[in-house]
């Protein structure tokens, strides 16, 4: 009896274990397991890295199943990246051997080298010495390890948050989509400048991708950074990141103001660029290379000292040069310098820029020829201004010294300095260049100083001029932004208290004010300066009665909204409406401290009056209005960021009534306006991603509203993107919702509002994915994927009672029907695991009437819907197949194999011309990266196939152009051509050439027929000219669970490659299934092997058996053409297994030895659109002992007229030691054995009178062999012709050994009429131009004497009258009656 364990909880594997027994797993070393249940010594569970794979006890196999809830789940105590590491690590060290069998060197070294990486990383992190800035840094690289290794050896990339494994079962699938599509690589590229006068513009050009501006060297230059996010204030990162900090890191502030400005934090930075110049020639006949330097000076005239910064990091200096820009005297340089000035020598300080001219021919020699200058500080008491400034240029000499600084300081620095001081004497010693100009540009971040303190300090004393508040208030948008955030909180303090001194008077021009400010805070530049303002408002504010005058304008504003048409004051308040809300919470709160809550009544009166106001403004018609348009779409922005305000004040319910009332406001309508539609759904969006949405109660009240707008959207196919985020939102929200409360009801609402239009539009999107014509909102084919995940989300939280309340609301089953089929084909693989209970319920019941209409009773919907869900499911087999090969490093066979399965599906199945024609594309395209051209060659005949020779246009389509059907065909044939053609299977390219002659000729477009005449030409010389193998077949058969569907369980015959013999076909297989053991016997396998959960090869080789008989029987065919004839277009092959029927008899083997041959029918000739079928029959005879030796012997006998043939035509030529072999294995066979021995066994009168229904088969052989002792003679007469001096021992041995063999049939010649062996002795008379002879003959057994002509023997063409007496051996067959009259005709 099984029971469940109380000690053993988790096992590791120490041995590896095969699972060879009933219910067994396999398991390998160093696996982890999870132990359920044990009895008697064995223990029941399953491994962790497959933990869906349990044995079931009940059932007699081994069968996957999920189970939930059953038995306690075991988490490891160690860290959960630890855990990923052993496993990953277990994972590839299998993919890693597999690199070194595939050849992968430079990637085997490399993983090698993370693998011991990861090794190292994961001791450390399990020693325990590491702090936790240590661990987190480990974890870091572990990570970035991981990812790396996946991502190389093709595995899925694992979705992580902070440093770990997401559980998939937590998180929705739209989180998970999220996750993996941000996962975006930073490409870094180094590029070089063409012209160094682009150089200050180069990063633009880049941006404007100016490619004529710029080149990239070349792939061996680059930039590796290593980038890290740290999130935090200075002070907290030092301390989570002290490891950082200690490598002398370099803190680089942001160029201009800082991010924020907090108490304590001084700043006095002046950043300097140098932008550009003008200069005259001065007389040369070239233009100058002019030199910048940039001093700083004191008022005293002394040089500043380490007062100018090139960058962090590096030390300061007292001077800086600028580069220099070869010949050219309008020079751009856009360099920027930092000047950190100290504040108290801020003041009277000056910069000096002084030019120089850089001589080519002396380097060190530089001429000072000019300077500028400009004050840092104005009178007044104002710093530099932030812009461009166009300094006046001074001539000077190289002897000129600036001892007295004060001789140029009185002069104008600037057309604005000029203007102050007209009145300047000609006679000073520096005069200005007025054809010479420089321009610079400054930027202040000072936390001091600043450039505009008139209104700004006007405002900050308001009391002292009490009179002159209003033109104070009115004066505060000439302030700088940069000031107003520097002293922020004076001035917000100084408002509240303007306001508080007469709220009737002021309260208008403070409200304005409050919204500049506000506003101001929302531009990127002082964005980060709303802490600053959220830390004001909770911890500073101490307006209480500020909130009643804030309610009052902010309605105010609201209800003028459909009456001013000028509306720019009230858009402004509409964006400042969440800080607005802030102060308003913020000033009730310390109102209600101070008063014990008094006048909630009148608070909560007059928000709600301000909702009033707000669903008005939303509610108009700004169809016709562009500035009522302006001011929704403000509020809209606005409107979702008060949220967490009102929560302070008023329940979860109470916040999400308000919400509806305002969303339910909206117009419902969708043509309101793109932009409108746009900004509507963003705020929807923006309401969803809100906290006020994340409470149970407050989604009940907001998803109905919510999405009746995303109904109406898709449904009109309107801005789908942004629809498709707020459904990932909602449903990662419900998903994390139900793991603590019920969500059946939020469920039941998405089903019933959104199911059917989520199903339309995404087939709708994937059937216009490809149209180029489709306008933006009608067209998302980006979305795709985000559609895909929202449906298997909502498909994911659906219980049974969803699917049964779906089912039941159909009225009819023709409507269940195409919404079932809908289902299928938009997202298979989730629908058939959802859908399947309520569909096999339904469909299998005896009573199919879907308890809804009783007057349909057409049972033929039964067999219907099994036959969908039976297509269904072996689509789904298809495509998981193709998924899992596409995603690994899987070999081409694999991959081919997965395709050409799919695109059979799809052709004959479903139908489904358009994928079809995608996946004939695909598996092109994987023939030609494996170089299988003949294969690439057929495959896309498929295409080509479906064409019509018409002039039907056709649209752009894959890597097709828009085009008439005639020429993407002839395109296509002219492709399929070229890949027969480098495949040598021209014979299969002539008919394509004729069918493309014959479509030019009837257009009489002659220049294309002549070319395509001349290359079927060019084919027929190949055929005869070059060399072409024959490839070898092989049977494989792949046995066993663990194989993919498409090969399971099932056997194929393959074309091997060329010189591809047996054993490296076997290492090749073996190589592609690691995993497989290799079976040494061709029996068929059993049922338990069938089952098992391992993988099992059977291979072994067959041959071809020719269907194009015709042509291999014809003598005057070359052997060249019978050699394509012979191993192409054939579907059947034969294997041959030899065996004893009976006793074997140990004096002659061949009486008693049978052949077992198997016919193996193929689904498809070879070669075709792969290099292996499927095997569609077997067919098994048993060969008789005299049967097979016919056939042995018809082979040889062809074998040898063939080879012999070749050497007559010159086909072969040079080394003769191929027909040496081959006559020597035949004739010493015939003596030692072979023929002798089937004369032995089928010769005897003793089996010829126990066999009489043989005796034509008897006959047969005898006249075989008779063929054969001719064919040897022709081959030895040929071989004498040929043979090397000295391989003329070898000749001699052959000779004797065949009169041996003569000999041993010499009881067989005597039944014959005469003697086939004769011997000529005479001078033979030779007639060239018809190759008769006569010679006189002598029996080799009876001396009798004969005169025969003899016609074509090989050789004897060339001997004339005159030749000597020599010996030729030969051979003739059996004389005809043909013979008989030509010898009479010559005697």
């Amino acid at each position: 009896m099984w029971t469940p364990t109380e000690d053993e909880k988790l096992g590791v594997v120490i041995c590896s274990f095969r699972g060879s027994v009933s219910h067994g797993l396999t398991l390998e070393i160093g696996e982890t397991v999870q132990i359920l249940e044990k009895f008697e010594g064995w223990f029941r569970g399953f491994s962790i890295k497959k933990p869906t794979v349990k044995v079931n006890r009940t059932t007699s196999n081994l069968r996957a199943f999920l189970m939930k809830l059953q038995y306690e789940t075991v988490v490891p105590l160690e860290d959960s990246v630890v855990t990923e590491v052993t496993s990953t690590l277990q994972e590839w060290a299998v993919l890693w051997k597999q690199l070194y069998v595939k050849h992968k060197v430079d990637l085997f070294y490399k993983l090698r080298h993370v693998m011991n990486e990861l090794i190292d990383l994961r001791r450390q992190m399990l020693s325990g010495h590491l702090t936790q800035d240590q661990i987190r840094e480990v974890k870091r690289h572990v990570t970035v390890r991981l990812d790396w290794g996946n991502e190389h050896l093709g595995l899925d990339l694992v979705p992580r948050k902070d440093f770990e494994m997401v559980d998939a079962d937590q998180i929705s699938v739209s989180d998970l989509y999220k996750m993996v599509s941000s996962a975006d690589a930073l490409t870094h590229m180094l590029t070089v400048c063409n012209n160094e006068n682009e150089w200050y513009q180069i990063h633009e050009n880049i941006i404007r991708k100016s490619s004529t501006k710029y080149t990239a060297p070349s792939t061996n230059y680059g930039l590796i950074i290593s980038l890290q996010l740290l999130r935090g204030e200075m002070d907290q990162v030092r301390r989570e990141n002290p490891m950082i900090f200690n490598r002398s890191v370099a803190i680089t502030r942001k160029l201009g103001f800082p991010d924020v400005i907090m108490p304590g934090d001084i700043r006095n930075d002046l950043y300097l660029t140098l932008e550009r110049g003008d200069f005259e020639r001065g007389g040369k006949s070239v233009q100058k290379n002019i030199e910048i330097t940039v001093y700083v000076l004191y008022a005293d005239g002394e040089i500043l000292k380490d007062c100018i910064s090139l960058g962090s990091g590096e030390p300061h200096i007292t001077e800086h040069r600028s580069y220099v820009l070869y010949h050219n005297n309008s020079p751009r340089w856009s360099e920027v310098i930092k000047l950190p000035i100290p504040i108290d020598r801020f003041r009277g300080s000056h910069l000096r820029l002084e030019f120089r001219h850089c001589s080519t021919k002396d380097k060190g020699e530089k001429k000072l020829f000019g300077f500028a200058f400009t004050p840092l500080m104005r009178e007044d008491g104002t710093t530099l201004s932030d812009e461009s400034h166009e300094l006046y240029v001074y001539k000077c000499d190289e002897n000129t010294t600036f001892s007295n600084h004060a001789l140029y300081l009185g002069l104008p620095c600037c057309k604005d300095d000029y203007n102050g001081c007209p009145n300047i004497p000609s006679s000073l010693i520096f005069q200005r260049s007025t054809k010479e100009t420089l321009w610079i540009s400054t930027q202040l971040s000072s936390t001091k100083l600043t450039q505009n303190g008139i209104d700004l300090l006007a405002l900050l004393k308001w009391k002292a001029h009490p009179d002159r508040v209003m033109d104070i208030l009115g004066r505060l948008r000439h302030v700088s932004g940069e000031e107003i955030v520097k002293f922020l909180q004076d001035i917000l303090d100084t408002l509240f208290s303007i306001l508080d001194d007469n709220t009737d008077k002021y309260g208008p021009l403070v409200f304005q004010s409050l919204v500049f400010i506000i506003n101001l805070l929302r531009d990127s530049k002082y964005y980060h300066f709303r802490p600053v303002m959220d830390t004001y408002i909770q911890k500073h504010f101490a307006g209480a009665l500020a909130y009643k005058e804030l309610i009052r304008c902010l309605k105010w504003y609201m209800d003028r909204s459909a009456e001013v048409v000028r509306q720019d004051h009230i858009q402004e308040a509409m964006r400042a409406l969440e800080y607005l809300f802030k102060f308003i919470v913020q000033s009730r709160i310390l109102y209600s401290r101070a008063t014990c809550g008094m006048e909630e009544d009148q608070f909560r009166t007059s928000i709600q009056e301000l909702f009033q106001s707000i669903r008005f403004v939303l509610s108009l018609d700004s169809r016709n209005s562009e500035t009522l348009i302006f001011t929704q779409a403000a509020l809209l922005n606005s409107f979702p960021a008060i949220f967490d305000e009102l929560l302070q004040m008023f329940t979860v319910q109470e916040v999400a009534e308000f919400v509806r009332g305002t969303l339910g406001s909206m117009p419902s309508t969708v043509h309101i306006g793109q932009s409108m539609d746009v900004v509507k759904l963003q705020s929807i969006a923006r309401t969803v991603d809100s906290r006020l949405f994340s409470f149970p109660e407050s989604r009940r009240i907001l998803l109905p509203v919510v999405l009746h707008h995303i109904h109406l959207h898709l449904r009109q196919q309107k801005e789908l993107l942004i629809c498709s985020g707020i459904l990932s939102s909602i449903f990662s929200i419900i998903k994390s919702s139900s793991l603590e409360t019920s969500v059946q009801e939020e469920v039941e609402m998405v089903v019933e509002s959104l199911l059917d239009v989520l199903l339309q539009t995404l087939l709708t999107i994937m059937s216009k994915s490809q149209s180029q014509e489709a306008v933006r909102g009608q067209r998302c084919p980006q979305c795709t994927g985000e559609y895909v995940s929202c449906l298997l989300s909502l498909l994911r939280q659906m219980t049974d009672i969803h699917f049964q309340h779906l089912l039941d609301n159909f009225q009819s089953k023709e409507e269940l029907k195409v919404q079932i089929i809908m289902y299928y084909l938009t997202i298979i693989v989730t629908t058939v695991q959802y859908l399947s209970p309520a569909l096999h319920k339904n469909f299998t019941d005896a009573d199919f009437d879907f308890k809804v209409n009783d007057k349909i009773e057409q049972e033929t919907w039964r067999e219907t819907g099994i036959s969908f869900v039976t297509s269904v499911t072996r689509l789904m087999e298809r495509l998981l197949d193709y998924r899992d090969c596409m995603k690994g490093d899987e070999t081409e066979n694999k991959k081919i194999g997965c395709t050409v399965n799919l695109l059979n599906f799809y052709k004959s199945e479903i139908n489904k011309e358009e994928m079809y024609i995608r996946y004939i594309h695909k598996l092109c395209d994987m023939h030609l990266q494996a170089e299988n051209y003949t294969e690439a060659a057929f495959t896309l005949l498929l295409y080509w196939e479906l064409l019509q020779w018409e002039e039907r246009p056709l649209r752009e389509f894959l890597h097709y152009p828009a085009q008439s059907e005639w020429h993407r065909k002839e395109g296509l044939c002219r492709k399929v051509i070229h890949y027969f053609n480098k495949g040598k299977c021209w014979e299969y390219g002539i008919p394509l050439c004729r069918e493309l002659a014959f479509q030019y000729e009837s257009l009489y477009d002659y220049q294309s027929l002549s070319w395509i005449r001349k290359m079927e030409a060019a084919y027929y010389d190949n055929i005869m000219e070059q060399q072409r193998l024959e490839p070898e077949f092989f049977r494989v058969g792949f046995y066993g669970r663990k194989f993919p569907f498409f090969l399971r369980n099932k056997e194929f015959v393959c074309r091997g490659h060329d010189y591809e013999r047996l054993e490296a076909f076997q290492q090749r297989m073996l190589g592609e299934f690691p995993q497989a053991i290799a079976m040494q016997h061709p029996n068929q396998p059993d049922e338990a092997i069938l089952q098992c959960d391992a993988q099992y090869l059977q291979i072994y080789a067959v041959a071809a058996v020719p269907e194009n008989v015709d042509v291999l029987q014809m003598d005057r065919v070359p052997d060249r053409i019978k050699s394509f004839y012979r191993v192409n277009n054939v579907r059947r092959f034969r294997y041959d297994r030899p065996f004893h029927k009976g006793s074997k008899d140990k004096e002659n083997e061949f009486k008693s030895l049978w052949i077992e041959r198997t016919t193996l029918t193929l689904t498809h000739p070879l070669p075709g659109i792969s290099r292996w079928f499927e095997v569609e029959k077997r067919e098994l005879v048993e060969v008789s002992p005299l049967e097979n030796a016919i056939s042995v012997v018809e082979n040889k006998n062809q074998e040898l007229r063939t080879l012999i043939s070749q050497y007559q035509h010159k086909q072969l030529h040079g080394n003769i030691n191929l027909l040496s072999m081959c006559l020597n294995g035949v004739i010493d066979a015939a003596v030692n054995g072979g023929i002798a021995r089937y004369q032995e066994a089928f010769f005897d009168k003793e089996y010829i009178g126990t066999h009489p229904e043989d005796t034509e088969k008897i006959t047969q052989l005898k006249d075989l062999m008779q063929d054969q002792v001719h064919i040897l003679g022709v081959g030895l007469a040929v071989h004498e012709k040929l043979v090397h001096p000295e391989m003329r021992p070898l000749h001699k041995k052959l000779i004797d050994q065949f009169q041996m063999m003569r000999s041993s049939l010499c009881h067989v010649r005597a039944q014959l009429c005469f003697c086939p062996i004769i011997t000529v002795q005479l001078t033979l008379r030779a007639f060239s131009h018809q190759h008769y002879f006569i010679g006189s003959l002598q029996c080799g057994y009876s001396g009798q004497c004969f005169y025969v002509a003899l016609q074509g023997l090989p050789g004897l063409d060339k001997l004339n009258s005159t030749s000597s007496q020599r010996s030729i051996l030969t051979s003739h067959s059996p004389m005809s009656p043909e013979s008989i009259k030509l010898l009479h005709r010559h005697r």
